[in-house]
């Protein structure tokens, strides 16, 4: 049976598995081929502009309607309107503002050079009204085309930020972004005080999650939560079925402050208050949210009560956070949770002082409550940066069936009461071990040929010498179907063990 007398709902499955690169020469083969290729290619345009990639703009241009050519006569902006094979903009899935502005801006600089012969000043640098009007009339010609958007990246974090459209162009055509699944939001610029440069922005996230039904998956990224972003915020949570959360507070002015200033400043501890309101909303969800992720957070005066409200939570992360204290787990203890993921990775810093390993202090301990509090049987992949005695006693008796875990290691730590305890976790299948200084790689690969015993996939993520590996092959007694080393020729390799045994 030829693949083209598939239906093209299969062959389109097939095709769906292939890079863009092969999409690109599948173009070339017929009609049939080309026909649905060509919506795989256009799910996801919007990427990093390489130099010299000025097509997808010429692509887009070639799609305006006259109105649209109209609307960009004042600016005398010099394109050649040919005639589309398709219509690319409804294709379109994902939306990734910040690249789309970023490929008009190289666009316009590879315009002006082949127009003027000579380079000109950079676009990028100024607020040029070209690049608003070639952002509003892209953006209505994909709704107008009938898109049906997915996923919408908007990432206000640099001070030429060129405004969304207005959202009667997100509202007006169907569906546009109606069924969106994904919304990521990183705002690390002041949206209210700069009101009038970003009005269409504050509108757009005010009024999403009114015109949506269906986001699973959001990202909430910000380094200033003021009452309108809370707000915004608060009703992505309440109104739309998420199953995934991202919180970041990046660059986030409260972060990683001694707890008396935080108290003492004002305008901090509203901003603090604004961050519980948002995690105490996540009750709203206990019945949907299935992935909860924490990054650059600090939890000196934030409770994790709300934990205990997440029915079907299954994978956590905290992810360069810190602050915990133990007071916030007396609650979790009666909690039963059903996890299946954990991943538990302290921001590093805190445990250097002047690039030297201090040790773990007082965290040791509450990362031991943690573990105590959060995992049981269900769970079966655990990630952790603080590894002592301590802990994997922990996980040994809370996790009984751990199948995989990943670990950092730091310097001055006792390596094989370590690792021997490690390979003592009879369920453990795939190991994968972080350190912090490679001078104690060769040491630690001898070591785990000394004691691994039930590990099957063994990732070590550093260097290593030849002579060290070689003496784990010879001496590890663990049925290892395959190890990924990071070599000393920085080449990282899946390797069949039967090859050195």
């Amino acid at each position: 049976m030829s693949l083209t007398s598939l239906p093209d709902e299969c062959f389109t499955g097939v095709l769906f598995f292939l890079d863009n690169k092969s999409l690109y020469k599948c173009l070339f083969v017929n009609r049939y081929y080309c026909k649905l290729s060509i919506p795989l290619i256009w799910r996801d345009p919007f990427i990093l502009p390489t130099p010299r990639q000025f097509s997808l703009i010429n692509t887009l241009i070639s799609c305006l309607n006259d109105d649209e050519i109209s609307s960009l006569i004042p600016c005398a902006i010099n394109f050649n309107n040919r005639t589309p094979l398709f219509k690319y903009g409804k294709f379109i899935r994902k939306i990734d503002h910040d690249y789309c502005v970023r490929h008009i801006i190289s666009w316009l600089n590879s315009s002006s050079r082949r127009s003027y012969g000579r380079v000109p000043t950079d676009v990028s640098r100024y607020q040029d009204c070209r690049i608003r009007k070639l952002v509003n009339v892209i953006y209505h010609m994909i709704m107008r085309e009938g898109s049906n958007i997915q996923e919408f990246v908007v990432i206000v974090n640099w001070n030429n930020f060129i405004d969304l459209p207005n959202f009667s162009t997100f509202s007006s055509f169907k569906p546009g972004i109606m069924n969106l699944k994904s919304l990521d939001i990183e705002a690390y610029l002041d949206l209210i005080n700069d009101s009038t440069i970003y009005k269409n922005t504050i509108e757009f996230l005010s009024k999403v999650s009114r015109l949506c039904n269906s986001i699973i998956n959001c990202e909430l990224c910000f380094s200033r939560l003021d009452n309108a972003l809370t707000n915004t915020f608060l009703d992505i949570i309440k109104l739309q079925p998420l199953e995934r959360i991202l919180i970041d507070t990046e660059n986030y002015s409260v972060n990683f402050r001694p707890l008396e200033r935080i108290l003492n400043d004002t305008e901090n501890h509203s901003e603090m208050e604004n961050i519980e309101k948002i995690l105490y909303a996540l009750e709203f969800r206990s019945k949907t949210l299935n992935e909860l992720s924490f990054r650059n957070m600090d939890f000196q005066i934030i409770g994790l009560s709300f934990l205990s409200k997440l029915e079907k939570l299954e994978r956590l992360e905290f992810l360069e956070c810190r602050g915990f204290v133990s007071k916030n787990y007396d609650t979790l203890s009666k909690k039963g949770f059903h996890l299946k993921e954990l991943k538990l990775w302290h921001e590093e810093e805190f445990f250097y002082n002047t690039r030297v390993f201090n040790g773990f202090g007082s965290t040791l301990k509450i990362m031991e409550e943690i573990i105590n509090s959060l995992c049981n049987e269900s769970l079966y992949k655990l990630s952790l940066n603080i590894i002592a005695p301590e802990t994997i006693k922990a996980v040994k008796e809370s996790c009984p069936n751990l199948s995989f875990l990943h670990i950092k290691i730091f310097s001055e730590q006792d390596l094989d009461s370590m690792i021997t305890l490690i390979c003592e976790i009879s369920s453990l299948k795939f190991l994968k071990i972080e350190i912090d200084h490679e001078y104690y790689a060769s040491q630690l690969v001898k070591t785990l040929g000394d004691y691994l015993n039930f590990v099957e996939y063994l990732f070590l993520d550093f260097h290593i010498d030849l002579l060290s590996f070689e003496y784990f092959t010879k001496n590890c007694r663990a049925n290892l179907k395959k190890i990924k080393v990071l070599t000393f020729s920085h080449l990282m390799n899946w390797i069949n063990v039967d090859d050195f045994l």
